[in-house]
């Protein structure tokens, strides 16, 4: 007799046991020719969730990119469209990303186009991938277009790193600073007010008063906070859905003090990297422009680059309306307009974009260094004032004592 106890049965065991016995039973029923079963069907639906990894959150940037570039390497070396969409399936690490490649994959092999098949799943894959595809299908140029495509996504993906890196000692110091000030007000100031309330008769300074009012303020509406604090944000958030309130959310982004500079610098590195790798790609000017334009993060910059579109279409040039603008700043359109009458457009796209790169790169930190002596003032500053108006009436107790 062994000594081992019997392990219980896992979940994924128990439910193999139940196909396999669900199965048996259709055999013996002679149902082969029958449809299986509801029960049989979920079952094994089950145990194929069971293979997959979690995933709460859809493929990100990252992910886009790395899918763009190994795809136009696989085409690059010979292998067909379906079998390299069937390999990234096999290889992708994302669990969402790996079934819609497989999915597309399937598309593509019943005879749709690969944009088509992609523009099946517009939650993951962006409305940029979806047109370039298209075009660089129609023109033959889809690996070049991918290369290129990609190229933008990882810069795009570099900047976004740079301003999460940059604004995370910002965001923590006043989280920290926000709580232990909350802390003051509801722990720390009422003691004080109880004391005060009994010893002092005179009335307390005005700064005091102020300060117990803040701290009944924070300890009678405590309960409020988060519920407040979601609701505002799901109300600013709804506003930001609209398309008035996405105009005037990002004409601020544009014209803030101090990030509104950078904020321009951001999106037209952006905008004029996008563009010059879809030319640098051979996509035409028009049709570079029209995606630029629908795909722009910011409304008005993709509007006067829609406007540049129509006037090129019209015969015109580009750089009329981008000036009109006055989005894009002078040096900018100046550098495009020579661009284009030199027949180095996508070339001089590309050298502002890497200039603004560089720039917003500079400006970031410098903002960062800049941060700090801010918060530090501004924090200090707080702890006065608090320290004042607890301390005073302290001072008049004191002072009334050595009267008596």
């Amino acid at each position: 007799m062994s000594d081992k106890r019997k392990e219980p049965p896992r979940f994924r065991d128990i439910l193999e046991d139940k196909v396999k016995s669900a199965e048996q039973a259709e055999q013996r029923e002679g149902s082969s020719e029958r449809p299986v079963r509801p029960a049989v069907k979920a079952t094994e639906s089950a145990l194929s969730l069971l293979d997959q990894p979690l995933s709460l959150f859809g493929p990100s940037l990252g992910d886009i990119s790395a899918f763009c570039r190994q795809l136009a390497i696989l085409l690059d070396v010979g292998i067909p469209l379906v079998r390299s969409l069937r390999i990234l399936s096999e290889r992708s690490q994302h669990p969402r990303l790996k079934k819609v490649a497989g999915q597309v994959a399937s598309d593509v092999e019943e005879g749709r186009r690969l944009s088509e098949a992609l523009a099946r799943h517009p939650r993951v894959f962006t409305a940029l991938l979806i047109n370039v595809a298209r075009i660089g299908e129609a023109g033959g140029i889809l690996e070049p277009s991918l290369h290129r495509l990609a190229e933008t996504m990882e810069q795009k993906l570099a900047i976004r790193k740079k301003i999460i890196s940059a604004c995370m000692y910002p965001v923590a110091a006043l989280t920290v600073a926000f709580c232990v000030l909350l802390l003051i007000l509801i722990k720390a100031i009422p003691v004080f007010a109880s004391v005060y309330s009994e010893m002092l008769h005179a009335d307390l300074p005005k700064i005091t008063q102020r300060i117990i009012a803040v701290s009944r303020f924070a300890s009678d509406y405590f309960v409020f906070y988060i519920p407040a604090l979601i609701l505002l944000v799901f109300v600013l958030f709804a506003i930001g859905r609209t398309a008035p309130g996405r105009y005037v959310y990002d004409w601020l982004r544009l014209r803030l003090p101090i990030m509104g500079l950078v904020n321009t610098k951001i999106n037209v590195a952006r905008c004029t990297r996008s563009l010059g790798n879809l030319l640098a790609a051979g996509i035409p000017l028009l049709e570079g422009l029209g995606i630029v334009s629908r795909t722009s993060e910011n409304v008005l910059i993709g509007k006067a680059l829609g406007s540049a579109h129509d006037n090129v279409e019209r015969g015109g040039k580009m750089d009329e309306p981008l000036r009109r603008s006055k989005v894009f700043p002078p040096m900018v359109v100046d550098m495009i307009t020579i661009g284009d009458e030199a027949g180095a457009l996508d070339t001089m796209l590309l050298k502002v974009a890497d200039i603004y790169d560089t720039d917003v790169d500079t400006a970031l930190k410098g903002l960062t260094s800049l941060v700090e002596p801010i918060l530090i003032v501004c924090l200090g500053g707080v702890v006065i004032l608090i320290a004042l108006g607890v301390l005073l009436p302290y001072f008049s107790l004191a002072s009334s004592v050595g009267a008596e």
